[in-house]
Protein backbone atom coordinates (compact mmCIF):
# COMPACT_ATOMS: atom_id res chain seq x y z
CA UNK A 1 0.00 0.00 0.00
CA UNK A 2 1.51 3.27 -0.98
CA UNK A 3 1.51 5.53 1.77
CA UNK A 4 -0.08 9.52 1.61
CA UNK A 5 2.20 12.46 1.22
CA UNK A 6 1.85 15.09 3.07
CA UNK A 7 2.55 18.60 1.71
CA UNK A 8 4.36 20.88 3.76
CA UNK A 9 1.29 23.00 4.06
CA UNK A 10 -0.38 20.15 6.16
CA UNK A 11 3.10 19.57 8.67
CA UNK A 12 2.88 23.50 9.10
CA UNK A 13 -0.63 23.70 10.32
CA UNK A 14 -0.73 20.44 12.07
CA UNK A 15 2.25 21.90 14.30
CA UNK A 16 0.71 25.22 14.84
CA UNK A 17 -2.45 23.59 15.93
CA UNK A 18 -0.30 21.05 18.29
CA UNK A 19 2.15 24.43 19.07
CA UNK A 20 -1.34 26.12 20.06
CA UNK A 21 -2.74 23.47 22.47
CA UNK A 22 -0.28 22.59 24.31
CA UNK A 23 0.70 25.97 25.01
CA UNK A 24 -2.93 26.31 26.16
CA UNK A 25 -3.05 23.60 28.08
CA UNK A 26 0.46 25.23 29.90
CA UNK A 27 -1.65 28.64 30.02
CA UNK A 28 1.40 30.22 28.52
CA UNK A 29 0.39 33.47 26.26
CA UNK A 30 1.62 33.65 23.15
CA UNK A 31 2.79 36.69 22.01
CA UNK A 32 3.56 36.15 18.10
CA UNK A 33 4.35 33.45 15.44
CA UNK A 34 6.95 34.35 13.40
CA UNK A 35 7.53 32.37 9.92
CA UNK A 36 9.16 32.60 6.22
CA UNK A 37 7.71 32.99 3.11
CA UNK A 38 9.22 33.61 -0.42
CA UNK A 39 12.06 34.89 1.20
CA UNK A 40 10.04 37.45 3.29
CA UNK A 41 9.37 37.50 7.72
CA UNK A 42 5.79 37.18 8.46
CA UNK A 43 4.11 37.25 12.00
CA UNK A 44 1.13 36.49 13.04
CA UNK A 45 -0.29 36.71 16.87
CA UNK A 46 -2.16 33.61 16.82
CA UNK A 47 -1.99 30.22 15.10
CA UNK A 48 -5.16 30.39 13.19
CA UNK A 49 -4.00 33.81 11.62
CA UNK A 50 -0.70 31.99 10.83
CA UNK A 51 -2.39 29.39 8.79
CA UNK A 52 -4.89 32.08 7.22
CA UNK A 53 -2.17 34.33 6.09
CA UNK A 54 0.09 31.43 4.76
CA UNK A 55 -2.82 30.15 3.18
CA UNK A 56 -3.53 33.97 1.70
CA UNK A 57 0.26 34.30 0.74
CA UNK A 58 0.07 30.87 -1.42
CA UNK A 59 -3.02 31.48 -2.92
CA UNK A 60 -1.37 35.48 -4.53
CA UNK A 61 1.69 33.71 -5.84
CA UNK A 62 -1.06 30.88 -7.76
CA UNK A 63 -3.42 33.14 -8.47
CA UNK A 64 -1.96 36.73 -8.61
CA UNK A 65 -4.71 39.04 -8.28
CA UNK A 66 -5.43 41.96 -10.71
CA UNK A 67 -4.05 45.51 -8.96
CA UNK A 68 -6.49 47.68 -10.07
CA UNK A 69 -9.58 45.63 -9.41
CA UNK A 70 -8.35 45.25 -5.94
CA UNK A 71 -7.50 48.91 -5.41
CA UNK A 72 -11.23 49.50 -6.55
CA UNK A 73 -13.01 46.92 -4.48
CA UNK A 74 -10.99 48.70 -1.37
CA UNK A 75 -11.64 51.82 -2.57
CA UNK A 76 -15.45 51.55 -2.46
CA UNK A 77 -14.74 49.42 1.07
CA UNK A 78 -13.90 52.10 2.90
CA UNK A 79 -17.44 54.51 2.87
CA UNK A 80 -17.74 57.11 5.48
CA UNK A 81 -19.98 55.00 7.72
CA UNK A 82 -17.54 52.32 7.54
CA UNK A 83 -14.34 54.78 8.83
CA UNK A 84 -17.04 55.94 11.38
CA UNK A 85 -18.19 52.70 12.61
CA UNK A 86 -14.08 52.14 13.25
CA UNK A 87 -13.37 55.12 14.84
CA UNK A 88 -16.36 55.69 17.23
CA UNK A 89 -16.09 51.72 18.23
CA UNK A 90 -12.24 52.38 18.93
CA UNK A 91 -10.31 52.63 23.02
CA UNK A 92 -8.45 55.72 23.20
CA UNK A 93 -5.48 54.26 22.95
CA UNK A 94 -5.86 52.41 19.72
CA UNK A 95 -7.56 55.81 17.97
CA UNK A 96 -4.15 57.32 19.85
CA UNK A 97 -2.38 54.91 17.86
CA UNK A 98 -4.30 55.53 14.21
CA UNK A 99 -3.41 59.05 14.57
CA UNK A 100 0.23 58.64 15.46
CA UNK A 101 0.54 56.17 12.12
CA UNK A 102 -1.62 58.68 9.75
CA UNK A 103 0.70 61.83 10.98
CA UNK A 104 3.80 60.42 10.52
CA UNK A 105 3.91 57.13 8.48
CA UNK A 106 6.34 54.24 8.23
CA UNK A 107 7.31 55.13 12.33
CA UNK A 108 8.63 52.12 14.31
CA UNK A 109 7.43 50.65 16.65
CA UNK A 110 9.68 52.00 19.44
CA UNK A 111 8.76 55.66 18.09
CA UNK A 112 4.62 54.36 18.61
CA UNK A 113 5.63 53.16 21.92
CA UNK A 114 6.89 56.35 22.73
CA UNK A 115 4.11 58.54 21.31
CA UNK A 116 1.69 56.43 23.45
CA UNK A 117 3.88 56.49 26.42
CA UNK A 118 4.24 52.51 26.96
CA UNK A 119 6.94 51.18 28.16
CA UNK A 120 7.11 47.93 26.36
CA UNK A 121 6.64 45.79 23.46
CA UNK A 122 4.23 44.00 25.16
CA UNK A 123 2.16 46.93 25.98
CA UNK A 124 2.03 48.18 22.62
CA UNK A 125 1.19 44.48 21.22
CA UNK A 126 -1.63 44.99 23.47
CA UNK A 127 -3.15 47.99 21.71
CA UNK A 128 -2.69 46.59 18.62
CA UNK A 129 -4.54 42.92 19.41
CA UNK A 130 -7.27 44.95 20.73
CA UNK A 131 -8.25 46.85 17.52
CA UNK A 132 -7.34 44.34 15.61
CA UNK A 133 -10.26 42.29 17.45
CA UNK A 134 -12.36 44.97 17.50
CA UNK A 135 -12.19 45.75 14.00
CA UNK A 136 -13.35 42.14 13.05
CA UNK A 137 -16.07 42.40 14.62
CA UNK A 138 -17.47 44.87 12.28
CA UNK A 139 -16.30 42.67 9.68
CA UNK A 140 -13.07 44.29 8.78
CA UNK A 141 -9.34 42.37 8.93
CA UNK A 142 -6.81 44.51 10.47
CA UNK A 143 -4.58 44.05 7.32
CA UNK A 144 -7.61 46.68 5.51
CA UNK A 145 -6.92 49.59 7.95
CA UNK A 146 -2.95 49.28 8.41
CA UNK A 147 -0.13 47.21 7.56
CA UNK A 148 2.83 46.26 9.66
CA UNK A 149 6.20 45.43 7.70
CA UNK A 150 8.56 43.70 9.75
CA UNK A 151 12.56 43.61 9.06
CA UNK A 152 15.84 42.10 10.93
CA UNK A 153 18.61 43.87 11.26
CA UNK A 154 21.31 41.23 12.43
CA UNK A 155 19.11 40.21 15.53
CA UNK A 156 17.09 43.28 16.06
CA UNK A 157 13.58 43.22 14.66
CA UNK A 158 12.09 46.00 13.40
CA UNK A 159 8.62 46.92 12.74
CA UNK A 160 6.81 49.73 11.11
CA UNK A 161 3.26 50.98 10.59
CA UNK A 162 1.58 52.81 7.82
CA UNK A 163 -2.26 53.06 7.07
CA UNK A 164 -3.86 51.34 4.50
CA UNK A 165 -4.27 54.77 1.79
CA UNK A 166 -7.89 54.40 1.14
CA UNK A 167 -8.45 54.49 5.01
CA UNK A 168 -6.07 57.33 5.36
CA UNK A 169 -8.10 59.40 1.86
CA UNK A 170 -11.60 58.76 3.45
CA UNK A 171 -9.92 60.11 6.92
CA UNK A 172 -9.10 63.11 4.78
CA UNK A 173 -12.51 63.50 3.27
CA UNK A 174 -13.43 63.35 6.89
CA UNK A 175 -10.41 65.92 8.31
CA UNK A 176 -9.86 62.64 10.73
CA UNK A 177 -8.32 63.36 13.20
CA UNK A 178 -8.51 66.81 13.31
CA UNK A 179 -12.54 67.87 13.43
CA UNK A 180 -12.92 64.50 15.32
CA UNK A 181 -10.75 65.60 18.31
CA UNK A 182 -11.87 69.08 18.24
CA UNK A 183 -15.57 67.92 18.44
CA UNK A 184 -14.40 65.59 21.32
CA UNK A 185 -12.49 67.95 23.07
CA UNK A 186 -15.52 70.15 22.93
CA UNK A 187 -17.87 68.26 24.71
CA UNK A 188 -14.99 67.98 27.97
CA UNK A 189 -15.86 63.86 26.79
CA UNK A 190 -13.21 62.24 29.14
CA UNK A 191 -12.20 59.51 27.33
CA UNK A 192 -11.23 61.82 24.32
CA UNK A 193 -7.54 61.48 23.32
CA UNK A 194 -5.33 64.19 21.63
CA UNK A 195 -3.61 63.27 18.39
CA UNK A 196 -0.18 64.79 17.70
CA UNK A 197 -0.65 66.84 14.78
CA UNK A 198 2.09 66.79 11.63
CA UNK A 199 4.00 69.67 13.50
CA UNK A 200 4.44 67.39 16.83
CA UNK A 201 5.76 64.61 15.34
CA UNK A 202 8.75 65.87 14.11
CA UNK A 203 9.12 67.22 17.63
CA UNK A 204 10.27 64.55 20.80
CA UNK A 205 6.68 64.71 22.27
CA UNK A 206 4.60 62.34 22.83
CA UNK A 207 0.62 61.37 22.76
CA UNK A 208 -1.82 62.76 25.90
CA UNK A 209 -4.76 61.53 26.75
CA UNK A 210 -7.33 65.15 27.45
Amino acid sequence: MRKKQISTHDRLTTTLRYLYSTLDYLEVRLLAIRFQFNNETWEADTPEEAIALREKLEHSIRFPEDPFKAMDIQNKFWTHDRFMSVIENAGPQQLGMLGCIFYEPGLTSERLRELLKLDSEVALAGVISGLSKQVRQLGIEPQQLFQITVKWTGKKKIRTFILDDFFKGTAAELDWPDAWTRKRIGKQDEHSVKVVNAEETRAPKRVEDV
